[in-house]
């Protein structure tokens, strides 16, 4: 059980609680019924987990010396299962998700294109999880493109990869979400970026922080959540103007965009205090535990808001 708790530890549960709202909103965007939802939905999914949980794993296996200066428990648990142990886990978790590719890959021939660039994608984010971490590219210690792997392979292909499944039409309202998305996402993650700060900076790691500062960079992070929070909110208002309206899905669709609203406020009050803190750094540190809370409150409104869409009464 102790080897368990250490997987879970390394794997960032608690910061996978929002995780699956990725795929599910480029999913629920990109259908105008729910009958185009198919059982490839369910498999991408599967696929979808493992490759996060491939991404925190060997996160903390090449974190390990950084970690132990703060973030003592990832260390210890990466200590716990063993670096040898925690290598084998992280071939098989990649022999999993190009399986899983592989399978999305075969069906792209037999089925429909679509599965063909879900596959590519899922390979791309491998690649992308990876050379964020590994040696000797290790992307995140390089200044001005370490948040790229993120960007691409965090944020963006998972909802690409989920409304592909539906189609493969990108209408003008998917687009801007996604953008928003990105914005609004990449603005909060910046405080878990900058929570490090000093170990990066004993560790030779160089992120946006070491390049513009602890305070630019949390203007940067107020700036991008408040573009991306009127961007997403703005495309899904766009998606509701495109759909037949019924009584309980536009009804229930603006509850939701406005619950939306007003957490993504609460988040940007919580960003604004923190930047207007006697000590930056210190209040970083003390906020960043929200940040699972910012991403569950600002993502799940928006996907029930994408899934209520899609109701016919």
């Amino acid at each position: 059980m102790s080897k368990l708790r250490d997987f879970i530890t390394i794997s960032r549960l608690k910061m996978l609680i929002a995780t699956p709202t990725q795929p599910l909103l480029g999913i629920f965007l990109g259908a105008f019924s729910f009958y185009e939802i198919n059982s490839y939905v369910l498999i991408f999914l599967i696929l979808y987990l493992i490759s996060i949980i491939y991404a925190c794993n060997i996160n903390c296996y090449y974190d390990r010396d950084v970690d132990i200066k703060y973030k003592v428990n990832l260390a210890q648990a990466v200590d716990n299962i063993g670096k040898s142990n925690l290598k084998k886990i992280l071939i098989l978790e990649s022999g999993l998700i190009f399986i899983l590719s592989t399978v999305f890959i075969i069906n792209g021939f037999l089925i429909t294109i679509n599965y063909l660039y879900v596959g590519i994608f899922s390979i791309i984010g491998w690649v992308m999880s990876t050379i964020y971490s590994a040696e000797p590219i290790r992307i995140k210690k390089r200044g001005i493109i370490s948040p790229l792997p993120l960007i691409i392979g965090l944020f963006a292909l998972p909802f690409i990869s989920g409304w592909i499944i539906i189609t493969l039409s990108f209408y003008l309202y998917g687009l801007i979400f996604l953008l928003g998305y990105i914005f609004l996402n990449e603005g909060l993650n910046l405080i878990n970026t900058l929570e490090d700060y000093t170990e990066d900076f004993s560790s030779n790691i160089k992120t946006w922080g070491h390049i513009f500062g602890i305070k630019n960079s949390m203007y940067i992070s107020i700036i991008f959540t408040i573009i991306g929070s009127i961007m997403c909110i703005l495309a899904l208002f766009i998606k509701l103007s495109m759909i037949q309206n019924y009584f309980y899905n536009v009804f229930f669709s603006y509850i939701f965009i406005f619950i939306t609203l007003i957490f993504s406020i609460i988040a940007i009050i919580d960003l604004i205090r923190i930047i207007n803190s006697k000590n930056i750094l210190k209040s970083i540190k003390l906020n960043s535990k929200k940040l699972p809370i910012w991403f569950a409150t600002t993502r799940y409104p928006m996907l029930f808001a994408s899934i209520c869409m899609l109701l016919k009464i």
